[in-house]
């Protein structure tokens, strides 16, 4: 292998560009006879003449100009690395795997992967929806970076868990169901109902907060479909088999058939947590963790305010 060394190539693009070695030398503030003997030493590490000199003029040869156009793409190159190694240690650059839990918010999710593309959009994001204790598994084994989860989780042994957001959580109901002219709903009001909700063997962080929230009204809900999609869940609210307790955050989700009403007292919260490894943690989490709780003060702000639709009485 040639022994051929950065400073080398410099020095070539340098003499190619001005073919002539007394100026080459002067721009690289460097005496010409160093300079000489370098390219010298490169054309017989290269096995090949990059310039054809005369006494009157210096060329270069057709070696020399494909040499040329490499030499610039190697020092653009080291440039480049340099660059992302810089990055990267700012967590500016790479990739970044992130989890949520499809019945958890939807509003912090999105924007939050939408603020952080757009702040540092050389990281290559992957969003993958997973259950709590989906996230819980995956973070354990490395293949993911940080999740969206709700708390309690099962084992956060080695984990770094904060809680970024309380949301009520509001009921489904079918568009004919006989609460539908109610602005607000209380749990003792729907004890004779039939729930649509997640399965419990899906870890499904949703599945204990609706649960808890029936005891605490004084009954145990009789549950119909099961399944850890949102949509499906409101599915199945449109098709009157069930009524369904989600996060507030559902209300953003316009689907033909069903409204929301707001729980009364508003007790009933579901909690929302990010979740990563506390060891090795990826340089981009911190980035990524204080773009999430900003926008989680935002929402918490918002969540505060009382929605126009709601003080009137206007359905989904």
């Amino acid at each position: 292998m040639a022994n051929i060394e950065l400073r080398h190539l410099h020095y070539f693009i340098a003499v190619a560009q001005e073919l002539n070695f007394g100026r080459a030398a002067k721009r690289l503030h460097m005496a010409q006879p160093p300079l000489t003997r370098q390219i010298r030493h490169l054309e017989e590490e290269l096995g090949v003449k990059l310039f054809h000199r005369t006494t009157r003029r210096m060329v270069l040869t057709e070696a020399g100009r494909v040499y040329l156009a490499e030499a610039h793409r190697v020092l653009a190159a080291m440039e480049e690395g340099i660059v992302l190694a810089k990055l990267a240690s700012r967590g500016e650059v790479g990739r970044l795997t992130i989890a949520f839990e499809g019945s958890s918010a939807y509003d912090i999710v999105p924007l939050s992967v939408k603020a952080f593309s757009d702040r540092f959009p050389k990281v290559n994001l992957l969003v993958r929806e997973m259950t709590t204790g989906e996230q819980v598994q995956a973070l354990h084994n490395d293949l993911i970076g940080i999740g969206f989860v709700v708390p309690p989780l099962v084992d956060a042994r080695n984990l770094m868990v904060t809680s970024i957001l309380r949301e009520p959580l509001v009921v489904a109901l079918p568009q004919s169901h006989r609460l539908f002219n109610q602005h607000e709903v209380s749990m003792e009001d729907l004890k004779d109902e039939t729930f649509v909700i997640c399965p419990r063997q899906h870890k499904c962080g949703l599945y204990d907060r609706v649960i808890s929230a029936c005891h605490r009204a004084g009954f145990s809900p009789c549950l119909t479909q099961e399944t850890s999609e949102v949509q499906s869940i409101l599915g199945f609210v449109a098709a009157e088999l069930g009524v369904a307790l989600l996060p507030a955050s559902v209300r953003h989700l316009h689907r033909v058939g069903v409204v929301y009403r707001a729980l009364q007292p508003s007790t009933a919260e579901i909690e929302l947590a990010l979740a990563w490894r506390q060891e090795n943690p990826s340089s981009m989490l911190p980035a990524f963790i204080e773009i999430v709780r900003k926008l989680a003060e935002q929402i918490a702000h918002e969540n505060k305010r009382p929605r126009e639709e709601d003080c009137l009485g206007i359905s989904h």
